[in-house]
């Protein structure tokens, strides 16, 4: 029986290691996921690719939530500045990412195609500044992996 309580201990501290861990990457993961659909949303604005509500609907990323959500909430009635905060609070773990979405999003449907070019660039430079700041992160989830299978096998031992 203290054999299965032992297990149960070091088992839960791994658990707990590993889901710190992964809240640290889950950024790092999200970033990584707007800078690719950001360069398709580039690449179909570039290539006139149609309405923003054609492209939301082309993109199966995290982008493409943001913006399904973003226009979704301007067609409901809600103001240029809501509908931007709420959407962008979808990344809202990240903060250089939601703060660079936020910014690109507020005034989105009123844009010119070559505002639009201007936007992408602009949160395509404020996307590296977050996955530089994600990867730091991501770091320390590592670290946050490795302590808890530590801490887990010194209890481990300590109990036996």
């Amino acid at each position: 029986m203290k054999t299965v309580g032992i297990a149960l201990l070091f088992g839960l501290c791994c658990m707990i290691g590993f889901r710190l861990g992964a809240r640290k990457t889950a950024c790092l993961k999200t970033v990584r996921s707007l800078q690719s659909d950001l360069q398709l949303f580039s690449e179909w604005i570039k290539a006139d690719g149609g309405t923003l509500t054609e492209i939301a609907a082309k993109l199966n990323g995290t982008l493409a939530g943001i913006l399904q959500t973003y226009l979704d909430l301007l067609a409901a009635g809600k103001g240029e500045a809501d509908a931007a905060e709420t959407a962008s609070g979808l990344c809202s773990g990240c903060g250089t990412a939601h703060a660079g979405l936020k910014l690109f999003l507020n005034g989105l449907s009123a844009a010119s195609r070559s505002d639009l070019i201007r936007r992408t660039q602009t949160l395509t430079s404020t996307l590296e500044r977050a996955e530089t700041e994600a990867e730091s992160e991501a770091g320390q989830g590592r670290v946050f992996r490795i302590a808890g299978v530590l801490i887990g096998a010194a209890l481990a031992i300590l109990l036996l």
